[in-house]
């Protein structure tokens, strides 16, 4: 829960398995159990130089659930 910058990343792979299953409880019984996937952000739909990724598709990404659309 730390806003320290250096905090701040998506880049998950220093950590172990536990804290992993941590991070995934968190989000299934935060957020996901809460809130209705309603977008996604840039990274993830665009390009890094800012055009449509033809290859993003949400159906394709983690916990993404079709019912969760609705």
């Amino acid at each position: 829960m730390s806003l320290d910058p250096a905090d701040l990343t998506s880049d998950t792979s220093g950590l172990t398995k536990e804290q992993l299953e941590s991070l995934d409880g968190i989000f299934q019984g935060t957020y996901k159990a809460k809130y209705p996937i309603v977008g996604y952000t840039a990274a993830r739909v665009l390009n890094e130089d800012g055009s449509p990724n033809e290859d993003f598709r949400p159906e394709d990404q983690p916990h993404f659930q079709i019912r969760d659309e609705f």
